[in-house]
């Protein structure tokens, strides 16, 4: 197939010429038009104002001959009208309508003209002036109609009528028309004379300057134009000299820049290659542009096969790393995530990872970058650390565990020892019967709350009234309540929505915090509870208990869900801890917060059933 031809150019004299033309002939005909229009306009107007003048004399003077009939003054003034260059006729009508003069139609006096026009004519109570054709030539006519009226009366006495004959009118307009033709024409003859010389004292130094132009562009900057017209083009030659030496500066300047760039830019992938922690950057369009070493040993991704291409082919539409990418590109905001789960050779491999939004110096958005580190080692010590936590817990959990079993087994292996000895003795006998079962309940229950703590039991999970179960446990509590002086401060708020959870466990857990609360407060003071709903994408509601109590140090509100730790003469250890579980089933939280002589608080959260 053959390539397209370009389309031929034209030379810019040629243009100039013919752009000059056809503005003058545009400018002459808008100009011929506009004074033909006026010219016509005037002359149109110069007669109308005639005609009325003629028509208001008639009638002034006809005003006596019409109020005395006397139809003769008023033929004799309708025939002297009638003489006037371009009047067609002149019509009188009486007070009756009826024909007083007719110019040259003597026979139609006495008579009521019926066509339209006469009828308008006759109708008219003021000024009125129709255009019309007249005779069988149809001539253009003005008919002007003035009625006729005196002082004394508002009554109309009769009708004045002018036909003007419009004719000389035209041939006066056609003749103002052809001399405007004629002038245009030799303007227009002139304006082009004039653009060709014009347009010729433009362009030939233009010509040279074309020349020189493109010499400079092909890299000859040793261009210098001398050009004397005395007008813009010398300053044109002037300032392009001056151009061409400020462009030899800025290349010699642009080439010092390249070789900063290109060292900077060795600098830079220098610092890249050598990060420890991957970088990956992508533009607007969500399109990888950098990706430094360590990020393709991390990712297992070549540079090479991934820039330009877009994060989801590269990563997978699902991969969390272009999650936040495109999470911070849209919501224009860097996200930081502590640990983020992928797999590698179907093997997990944890990164930390933050995002931020690239933008340019006007601060406009051009792309989003991400910043990670493997952190699958610091994992796995973190596992080992958490291995030696579980091992030390479960050691201080054995602590307590033969601390509390071993006092009741101690009874009861004093009881069992002296069982063969004693056994006849009744006094003995009932107090080992008292003793012994008591002190492997109390083994029991202990065991009991230890499962109930390490077992996950599934409970059948209900919508319940947070506020009813609270109020509840305090009907419980109130007399001893009452007894130490503690005041209950009701901030429950009954309209929050219910919570899917077990009763009997959550009655538990409030009846722990109440009772740590009692315990705290041996003089007295004030038990405040309170509810309210907090969130709007995932809605929980915050129920806090606060009381005004000896409160804890910070050693020991570290430890208190802890279990066997506890802070009391009497009691295992073991209230708080359970509250705790019963909370995490719940999939909700527990937080306490406490100062020593104020108090302590605290803050469950826990999911609400969404409606």
């Amino acid at each position: 197939m053959d390539p397209k031809k370009e389309p031929k150019s034209i030379r810019l004299q040629t243009r100039l010429i013919l752009y000059s033309t056809l503005v003058i002939l545009l400018v002459m005909a808008l100009t011929i038009i506009l004074v033909e229009k006026r010219q016509s306009e005037t002359i149109q107007e110069e007669a109308q104002k005639r005609g009325i003048t003629m028509a208001r004399h008639l009638a002034a003077v006809s005003t006596n001959a019409l109020l005395t009939y006397n139809y003769i003054v008023l033929e004799q003034n309708a025939e002297r009208v009638a003489l006037e260059e371009d009047v067609l006729y002149v019509i009188i009508h009486d007070k009756e309508d009826k024909v007083a003069a007719y110019s040259q139609h003597g026979e139609k006096q006495g008579m009521i003209l019926t066509d339209e026009v006469s009828q308008k004519a006759i109708r008219a109570s003021e000024l009125l002036i129709q255009p019309i054709l007249h005779g069988e030539k149809e001539i253009k006519v003005l008919d002007i109609s003035i009625p006729v009226y005196i002082k004394e009366s508002q009554e109309k006495w009769g009708t004045i009528r002018i036909g003007l004959s419009l004719e000389g009118m035209s041939s006066q307009i056609l003749k103002t028309r052809l001399n405007l033709l004629l002038l245009g024409g030799f303007a227009i003859v002139l304006g082009i004379l004039g653009s060709i010389f014009f347009a010729r004292r433009i362009t030939q130094p233009i010509s040279g300057l074309v020349g020189t132009t493109i010499a400079a562009a092909k890299g000859d900057l040793d261009q210098v134009i001398d050009i004397h017209t005395r007008d813009e083009i010398e300053e044109l030659g002037k300032n392009f000299n001056h151009m061409i030496q400020q462009i030899r500066l800025h290349r010699e300047e642009l080439e010092n820049h390249l070789r900063e760039i290109i060292s900077l830019k060795a600098y830079t992938d220098n610092i890249l290659s050598s990060m420890t922690n991957g970088l990956i950057t992508a533009d607007s369009e969500m399109k990888v542009v950098t990706l430094n070493e360590r990020a393709e040993q991390i990712l297992g991704k070549k540079k090479e096969e991934s820039a330009g291409f877009s994060m989801a082919r590269v990563l997978g539409d699902r991969h969390p790393l272009y999650g936040m990418m495109a999470e911070t590109f849209a919501q224009d905001r860097g996200i930081f995530h502590s640990e983020i789960e992928l797999k590698k050779n179907g093997e997990p491999m944890w990164l930390t990872g933050s995002t931020s939004v690239l933008t340019d110096g006007e601060g406009k958005k051009i792309g989003v970058l991400a910043v990670f580190q493997d952190i699958t080692g610091i994992k796995a010590l973190e596992e080992k650390l958490r291995q030696t936590d579980r091992l030390a817990a479960l050691g201080t959990l054995s602590a307590g565990l033969a601390h509390e079993i071993k006092n009741p087994l101690s009874a009861i292996k004093t009881f069992v020892q002296l069982l063969p000895r004693k056994l006849g003795n009744p006094s003995f006998m009932e107090k080992f019967n008292t003793t012994v079962p008591r002190e492997i309940d109390r083994i029991n229950h202990l065991v009991e709350d230890l499962l109930e703590l390490t077992r996950r039991r599934v409970h059948p999970f209900v919508a319940l009234d947070v506020s009813y179960l609270i109020l509840q446990v305090l009907d419980l509590h109130g007399e001893e309540m009452k007894k130490k002086q503690i005041r209950f401060e009701d901030h429950l708020d009954r309209t929050l929505p219910p919570v899917e959870g077990n009763s009997d466990t959550l009655y538990r857990a409030f009846s722990n915090l109440v009772i740590n609360a009692i315990q705290a407060m041996p003089n007295g003071g004030v038990l405040r509870i309170s509810s309210a709903m907090e969130g709007s994408k995932r809605p929980e509601l915050n129920i806090i208990f606060r009381d005004a109590g000896i409160g804890m140090d910070a050693e020991t509100a570290k430890n208190i869900f802890n279990p066997f730790f506890t802070t009391k003469d009497r009691g295992v250890g073991l209230g708080m801890a359970l509250t705790h579980k019963i909370i995490e089933d719940h999939r909700g939280t527990i937080e306490v917060m406490s100062e020593k002589g104020v108090g302590t608080t605290f803050v469950l959260v826990l999911p609400v059933i969404n409606s």
